[in-house]
This record gives structure tokens, sequence and C-alpha cells, in this order.
């Protein structure tokens, strides 16, 4: 068994498909107006589409112990058409504020470089902080299709890439 201090490992989607069912049901419930019943979204189908490894969209999952505790991905921002940006970001509400999201914006940095891209954006309400903590700058102002408002961030991938 693993420490408290123990960090999660992040993997591809793709690589754990027996994650998609309690994925759903997390889409389903932190998302409800748009996953939900009567929403316009199908939280499945969107996390399906993610099970690729070298295209977008990408999905990742951050595992502990053979435990699911965030999801993630690398795709298209609808909201801010930019390419690639970090959507779907969502941590267990018990593993929140522990370094899970962290963990996974660090894979999605390596994810995005590793494609070529010489940049990666997020638009976040509430990882503002993590974002700017991480070198990423602020670019302005987002509204989301809840009514909530949050940033769009920018992180630049050649300055740290290795050569």
């Amino acid at each position: 068994m693993s420490g408290a201090g123990h960090q999660p490992s992040v993997a591809l989607l793709a690589d754990h498909p027996g994650f998609m069912d309690n994925l759903v049901r997390w889409y389903e419930q932190e998302w409800q107006p748009y996953y939900g019943e009567r929403g316009p979204g199908d939280a499945r189908a969107d996390l399906q589409s993610r099970c690729n490894r070298r295209r977008l969209p990408i999905g990742f999952v951050a595992i502990q112990d053979d435990r699911i505790l965030g999801t993630a991905a690398l795709d298209h921002d609808a909201t801010t058409g930019r390419t690639p940006s970090v959507v779907g970001l969502l941590v267990a509400p018990d593993h929140r504020r522990k370094g899970v999201a962290n963990e996974m914006i660090g894979f999605a940095e390596r994810l995005a470089r590793d494609l070529g891209y010489d940049e990666l954006f997020m638009s976040t309400g509430i990882l503002g902080e993590l974002v700017r903590r991480r070198g990423w700058r602020e670019l302005g102002d987002v509204g989301f299709l809840n009514d909530e408002r949050g940033k769009v961030y920018m992180c630049p991938l050649t300055l740290s890439r290795s050569p």
C-alpha cells in the first residue's frame, strides 16, 4: 500500500477502459446541466472519443492503488476555440487539493509537447492559482456554458523542452 504522500500515476484513458463507467457517472454528476438526463451532452460518447494515443482528443486518468482519482483530456476547447487545451479536468471530491490536478496538468504539458505543440491552453474558473504557479500566463476572461466566468491560460511548451 502507498503512503499518504504518494502521488498518483497518470496514464492514457485508452489503456484503462475499465474506468469508463465510473467516469461517465462522475461527468453526469459534476456537470449535470450538460451531461445529466436533460442536458445536451453525452458523457460516454465524449469520453470514448478520447481513447486515442497519438491524436486529439486524448483522455488521461490519475490512478492510485488501482483507484481512479481524476481525469482530463487534451482536445479543442469549444468555449475558447483554442487547441490543444486541457478540457474536462475532474478530480474525485475526496482527492481534491491533494496534488492530483497538478499531476494531470503536468502530464498534459508533457503530452502536448511530445505531440509537437508549442503552446497548451486551459480555461478554468478554479485552477488559476495552480496553473500560474506552473508558469502559465493569463490571456483573458471567458464565459462558460453554465454562465459562470473564468480565465483562459496559456503554457509555453518550447521553453521547457529538453535539447
